[in-house]
């Protein structure tokens, strides 16, 4: 079908697309998992906002804008990653802290009877940016939101670590990792 409307695919069936979603059909764009870009349910909304800007007027239009997105696995405890990991990071020549807390010290883990699990982040050591963060612990996959923004807009990760957050919850692990 894709074929007969003339839309090129990869070797995969991925539909190809340039860097504004567009095919190489004038006026189709592909949304979502049939581009071969993150497969992610939160991807494909992010995809309609660059095509809705383009339609209708907005500056949001390229994945090229798309700044670091987050991921979580549905596991057991959740797993969910953000940007570097140590190895990636010290290759690209950053100084890097890495701070590590086993889930097991978090309150809400032992009510939860969840203490299965690992909190890490890696930190510019000069910008004091976070550069990356892995969590596999309860509510990972909810955590991480937190992180994302924090990098996103560039937060210093001591905003993160000195925040208040309530009690008992999974997001007062920041202040001791």
């Amino acid at each position: 079908m894709l074929a007969a409307a003339g839309i090129q695919t990869d070797e995969r069936g991925y539909v190809k697309v340039d860097g504004s979603l567009k095919t190489n059909v004038d006026h189709i764009w592909a949304i979502g998992d049939i581009n071969d870009g993150p497969h992610f349910t939160y991807i494909s909304l992010d995809d309609f906002r660059i095509i809705r800007d383009q339609l209708f007027g907005g500056s949001y239009t390229s994945v090229k804008q798309r700044k670091e997105v987050a991921f979580s696995m549905v596991t057991t405890p959740p797993l969910a990653h953000i940007g570097l990991r140590e190895e990636d990071a010290r290759k690209k020549g950053h100084r890097i802290k890495v701070a590590k807390l086993a889930a097991a010290n978090i309150p809400r883990a032992k009510i939860l009877n969840s203490t299965e699990g690992l909190l890490k982040t890696v930190v510019d050591s000069e910008t004091h940016k976070i550069l990356g963060c892995t969590l596999f612990c309860a509510e990972a996959h909810e955590m991480i939101n937190i992180i994302q923004i924090a990098m996103n807009v560039g937060l210093d990760y001591r905003v993160v670590r000195d925040a208040i957050y309530t009690h008992p919850s999974m997001t007062e692990a920041f202040n001791d990792l």
